[in-house]
């Protein structure tokens, strides 16, 4: 998708797909921070704010609290966050996305984006990274990471 390939571009797509995960370790009311990195106005079916949340919690089939922070600020407190759900930052530098990864690494809070997110729960993931074998050899099946793309 082109989210995965702004990704890559844009911060760690490694990073992005290793968070990932926690999608499905999330335990009842934990606390997951949308970080937009834009103050667009959310209309009634916002991608951040409504879509991604209800998907979440049907494929976790748990009550999550969301906590939106919208602008270039990024929350200087991210301990009581159990995932970061990260736009994908086109109104931002690749400098201050990377900034936000790099925070989270050091606070050992797991971080992915809405794409990745998504790709991961509807079972596409494996097919959408597939052109990038040598950023994620851990993740895709190992046949796969000696094909040629």
């Amino acid at each position: 998708t082109f989210s995965t390939v702004f990704s890559r571009f844009k911060g760690d797509l490694t990073q992005l797909v290793t968070g990932v995960k926690t999608i499905d370790v999330l335990e009842e009311g934990d606390k997951v921070l949308i970080a937009e990195a834009c103050t667009h106005h959310a209309m009634s079916d916002d991608i951040g704010r409504v879509k991604i949340p209800r998907w979440m919690e049907k494929h976790t089939g748990k009550r999550l609290e969301f906590i939106v922070s919208s602008g270039p600020a990024f929350p200087e407190d991210i301990d009581e966050y159990s995932l970061i759900l990260q736009c994908g930052g086109c109104t931002i530098s690749r400098t201050a996305y990377m900034n936000r990864l790099e925070k989270a690494a050091e606070k050992g809070i797991p971080i992915t984006n809405y794409g990745v997110a998504i790709s991961y729960m509807q079972g596409v993931l494996p097919r959408i990274i597939r052109p990038f074998p040598e950023d994620l050899p851990m993740y895709l099946p190992e046949e796969d990471t000696n094909k040629d793309f």
